[in-house]
């Protein structure tokens, strides 16, 4: 029997926390699951993270990132695509199952990209190595600085890695594999009191693809049950990316897939102004509240924020030159 209680909650990467910010800044009375990591702030190099990079590939977006332009720009309405939700999601999780699971002791190395209007020359490019398992220390380089991730020591020699490190595992086990099972979960345990049902499973579901990493099956399993959920649509697809997004006041929350693989490759926020789909429940903004959501100012198709995940494989550990200085 498959357990629907909430998982351990799961701390969010520290490269995530700008491409977030930028979808939960539109929901001002939603509850934050998931805290921010805390980091440790290190020194160079430790010869016992040393080592070789494996070939096992999760995801790399066939033609390069792609997130519709800067932040800001206006991509147009949502046009009519010839191809259902489910028909995009399906192929989806058949491309999900097919990933190989990587071992405990391994690290997951993301390159990505995001991008909102409040952040430094509108992007941050980051790269980062956590650990499976959550048994090994964690390395993130953003804007040339270095941050060891390592919950376990509050204020680190910095001139030596952390030897003890304990994260929360970034490789989450802990969900559902059945697509019934998926969907009564996110129902179940998205939070908001702003939101309707049906938003709040959406966006529940975008939040987790967006800040772990799934084993091969669960991700199925969502793609699946996403599929399910009203008014969740094919809005575009272009050369770069097919875009599977629902609109909830104002603004478009987006999936990214690649056009010929259909694996996942980021996450998009549109300004769309599309009342059509109107869900039962959740509670109504007006005034300060309002004037205060993402979206609501904006021209329909201005892209308000975005992650873009231009690399993400399995490595065996950190590259020794990128303990060493270089980024």
């Amino acid at each position: 029997m498959i357990d629907l209680q909430p998982p351990a909650r799961q701390d969010m990467p520290a490269d995530r926390h700008a491409a977030r910010r930028a979808a939960l800044l539109t929901e001002m009375t939603a509850r934050r699951r998931v805290p921010a990591r805390r980091l440790a702030f290190g020194g160079l190099a430790t010869a016992a993270l040393a080592g070789g990079v494996a070939a096992a590939l999760i995801a790399v977006p066939d033609t390069g990132p792609d997130t519709g332009g800067d932040t800001g720009r206006n991509i147009g309405p949502a046009e009519v695509v010839p191809m259902s939700a489910t028909q995009v999601l399906d192929r989806a999780a058949e491309t999900a199952a097919r990933a190989a699971e990587p071992r405990p002791g391994q690290y997951i190395y993301t390159e990505a990209e995001s991008r909102a209007a409040y952040l430094p020359r509108g992007v941050i490019r980051a790269k980062s190595w956590y650990s499976v398992n959550g048994k090994r220390i964690g390395l993130k380089i953003e804007g040339g600085e270095r941050f060891w991730v390592c919950e376990a020591v509050k204020r680190p020699d910095p001139s030596k890695a952390p030897a003890d490190c304990k994260n929360p595992p970034y490789y989450r086990r802990d969900l559902p594999v059945n697509a019934k099972a998926m969907r009564d979960w996110l129902y179940k345990n998205g939070l908001g009191n702003v939101y309707p049902p049906d938003v709040r499973a959406y966006r529940y579901a975008d939040e987790i693809l967006g800040v772990s990493k799934l084993t091969p099956a669960a991700q199925a399993a969502m793609f699946k049950a996403i599929g399910t959920i009203p008014g969740v649509k094919v809005v575009r697809s272009t050369s770069q990316h097919i875009a599977v997004g629902q609109t909830w006041r104002g603004l478009r929350h987006e999936l990214l897939f690649a056009p010929k693989t259909y694996r996942f490759i980021g996450t998009r926020q549109v300004a769309d102004h599309d009342t059509s789909f109107q869900p039962k429940g959740g509670r109504e903004l007006t005034g300060p509240e309002r004037k205060k959501l993402y979206g609501v100012d904006q021209k329909d198709g201005t892209v308000v924020g975005s992650y873009t995940v231009v690399d993400q494989r399995v490595v065996d550990a950190i590259p020794p030159a990128y303990l060493q200085g270089a980024s």
